[in-house]
This record gives structure tokens, sequence and C-alpha cells, in this order.
């Protein structure tokens, strides 16, 4: 797999030149959010749409 160094010099060297350090941090935190998310379905660690709506209930009560 990968490393997260490799992966983020990946994508840096592939983003326009103006692009800002704001812009580039937002990039990384996307993929890395999207990269876990992968993560926790390959191990089957989620939670299924209902359980998910009935925990949404019970926060807005």
């Amino acid at each position: 797999m990968e490393s997260a160094r490799k992966k983020a010099i990946s994508l840096i060297k592939n983003l326009p030149s103006e692009t800002s350090l704001g812009e580039i941090i937002d990039r990384l935190r996307f993929i890395d959010c999207v990269s876990k998310g992968i993560e926790d379905l390959d191990n089957h660690d989620i939670i299924s749409h209902e359980e998910c709506k009935k925990g949404l209930r019970k926060w807005l009560e």
C-alpha cells in the first residue's frame, strides 16, 4: 500500500502551481477522510442507515 507521504506528494505534484496552501490542505483532508471511509467499509466498521436515523432522532430531541 502506498504511504501517506507518497500519496500527498503525488497529489501536490498534480495540482496547478497556483494552488493555495489552504486548498492543498483541504484536498489532503478530503482524501484522508475518503480513505478512512473506504477502510471502515472494508472492515465492516459501519452502521446501517436505520441505526443512523435512530441515533440522529435521539440527538435532535
